[in-house]
């Protein structure tokens, strides 16, 4: 199953907001995810802005076939 991970960048006032994709055989915990950003992004996010959805309608193949990057859970 793919897994979208929206989250918000640290940045002062500025809310800017990103999206990745994961890839994981059951629902990821929040504290997979939190390890995911951290080494995506070196910690600079906000954790209490992560939401983590379920990609129902793509695989993992379709995702990467988008320009996508899918990371493993």
């Amino acid at each position: 199953m793919v897994y979208v991970l929206k989250f918000r960048v640290k940045g002062g006032d500025t809310k800017v907001s990103r999206t990745l994709f994961a890839e994981s055989s059951v629902q990821p915990s929040r504290e997979k995810a939190v390890e995911l950003l951290s080494n995506v992004t070196g910690g600079d996010f906000v954790p209490e802005t992560i939401e983590i959805r379920e990609l129902r309608d793509f695989d993992p193949i379709e995702v990467r076939g988008q320009g996508a990057t899918v990371f493993s859970l």
